[in-house]
């Protein structure tokens, strides 16, 4: 089995204004970054809380259908 790489060929953009620019500063600053991770950490914990209440939820609700279902069964 060869390993060919295929080469493409460099590509003129017509028009320069949607050439990309090479920015030097960060698109976002530390300071957003760092709420970015506490708001992400936010609603990670959120969803975790909302996840682990609709388990015990079923759980107790599937208790009383089995319970349910055998005292009608009896």
């Amino acid at each position: 089995m060869s390993t060919v790489t295929f080469e493409l060929p460099e590509v003129e953009v017509a028009d320069p204004t949607l050439q990309p620019s090479h920015a030097s500063e960060p698109l976002f600053s530390r300071e957003e970054i760092r709420q970015f991770d506490s708001d992400d950490a936010e609603a990670g914990r959120r969803i975790g809380k909302i996840l682990t209440t609709l388990f015990v939820y079923t759980l107790v609700a599937m208790t009383i259908v089995i319970w349910w279902s055998l005292s009608v069964i009896n």
